[in-house]
């Protein structure tokens, strides 16, 4: 019943909106739909000012392998990618309480549901169209895989994460947080865990059907965490911000409980630690880990829910013998009842404050942009012209609906601050109104003769009213101009 719940949630979602909250499923459910004919090709001419045009590398191989027998179901691939989407958020939470029963946690059910209610970006973050619902899947299995000190197993899932998601050491991060808070109980340092793991996810990156173009990935890693951590020499490109620390005061609005949840962990598990497993404090530590990633980083809420959630029953598992001995105010009857009400009270207030939110921002995203425009660049431009788009976002968009054209850039800059930094500052001036926009320096530094941008943009860029850019077409959404 309770995961019927769940997937209802995201079902009415998919239906009440007009487009996607998260952008980038565009971009999955076409790539997807577009892989058998495209095979294993190294090449993306879609994003002609990043290194993916002579050197793509499909990094979320395995999450676009399993979506894709649902973008068949119809002529539309975004209908099935929703509905794997559906499918994959209800797993994640159906492996959590498989876990949570394999490690005799009292409570199962409640523990399972506790995620939807620790605040907005976890329960966004859950439903999303993006590969990293797979990790988060994947990270609940080795989280079970840690606590059993399966080493092979780790090996081995550690090495189907390389070819599953964009930054395959989520896992050998949290193996070595755990085996940091199992020696910090145990004095006994568990290193084959956090190795093995490690080992295995290089290894699936060298023996990947990309490869080598795999073994680039350090190098975007090294790039995106110069561009949002605290005192690092900013790339010059603003990229998601999901990446970027926000203020505290928002930061406690949206993940209220996590807020709370995440000290009482450490405080229990440093003053209980003589009654606790090893592997429980090695839960914990991770917990803590990814809770202060999140800190750093709000992105990281989806692995920081799910350890903290384990964590609290884990605790609750160890502690509940010592809890329950005579005199425990835990045995006296109306005492308990109060204190089960309070803590169903605050799991449906704050689900329901989640909900809410969710439902809202979830119903008020736009529809496809670009869909007009790219039909009147399919009736009228050669296929794989390129058209330049001065905003990184709406490549997704462009891509599902003009994958006839080719474009300037799209999805992560990184790539194309590694491909041509120099124009790709030129572009970001122009888009960020720091220069004027010049016609004559756009179709010759970028070697195109169109501009396409939305609507709402394009209003602020006064100079589009000069002769220089004639408008080609219009419609309530987006707007195309013709270079002079």
């Amino acid at each position: 019943m309770f995961f019927s719940y769940v997937a209802l949630i995201y079902s009415v979602t998919s239906y009440v909106q007009s487009g996607l909250y998260e952008r980038d499923g565009y971009f999955h459910a076409r790539f997807v739909q577009m892989m058998p004919q495209r095979g294993f090709s190294q090449s993306f001419p879609w994003t002609q000012l990043s290194t993916w045009r002579e050197n793509f590398c499909d990094k979320e191989f395995l999450y676009h392998l399993a979506m894709l027998p649902f973008v068949q179901l119809g002529e539309d691939p975004i209908l099935g990618a929703r509905i794997f989407a559906v499918v994959l958020a209800v797993t994640v939470l159906v492996v959590l309480y498989v876990v949570l029963r394999l490690n005799q946690v009292r409570y199962p059910l409640f523990f399972t549901a506790l995620p939807l209610s620790m605040g907005i970006i976890f329960i966004n973050r859950l439903g999303m169209i993006r590969s990293h619902v797979l990790s988060m899947l994947l990270l609940v299995i080795g989280l079970h895989l840690l606590q059993k000190r399966d080493r092979r197993a780790l090996f081995l899932l550690g090495f189907v994460y390389a070819w599953s998601y964009t930054v395959p050491f989520v896992l050998a991060m949290t193996a070595a947080a755990f085996a940091t808070g199992e020696w910090i109980a145990t004095r006994k340092m568990e290193w084959q865990a956090p190795l093995l793991t490690l080992l295995g996810s290089c290894l699936g990156l060298a023996i990947h059907p990309y490869t080598p173009l795999t073994l680039e990935t350090f190098l975007t890693y090294v790039q995106i965490f110069k561009s949002v951590l605290p005192g690092t020499e900013p790339a010059g490109v603003l990229l998601g911000s999901e990446l970027y620390r926000v203020p505290f005061a928002n930061f406690l609005n949206h993940n209220p409980m996590l807020t709370v949840l995440t000290p009482i962990i450490l405080l229990v598990s440093v003053w209980f630690r003589r009654s606790l497993t090893g592997a429980t404090c090695g839960i914990c530590a991770a917990a803590i880990f990814w809770a202060a990633m999140t800190v750093v980083s709000p992105r990281f809420v989806e692995y920081s829910v799910l350890v903290v959630v384990l964590a609290l029953a884990l605790l609750l598992r160890d502690l509940l013998p010592e809890l329950n001995r005579p005199g425990s105010w835990l045995r006296r009857p109306r005492f308990k009842a109060y204190f089960v009400f309070l803590i169903m009270y605050l799991l449906v207030l704050y689900h329901v404050r989640t909900l809410v939110y969710y439902e809202v921002i979830q119903a008020r995203v736009s529809p496809r942009q670009f869909q007009g425009a790219s039909a009147w660049m399919a009736r009228n431009l050669p296929p794989g012209e390129t058209v330049i788009n001065l905003f990184w976002d709406d490549f997704p968009d462009l891509f599902y609906d003009g994958y006839r054209q080719t474009y300037l850039l799209g999805l992560d800059p990184t790539y194309a601050v590694r491909e041509d930094r120099v124009r790709l500052l030129l572009l970001e001036q122009f888009a960020n109104r720091k220069i004027p926009l010049d016609s004559k320096v756009l179709s010759e530094k970028f070697r195109s003769r169109y501009l396409v941008l939305g609507v709402e943009r394009a209003s602020k860029f006064p100079e589009l009213k000069r002769d220089s850019f004639r408008e080609v077409y219009r419609d309530s959404l987006s707007v195309v101009y013709a270079l002079w």
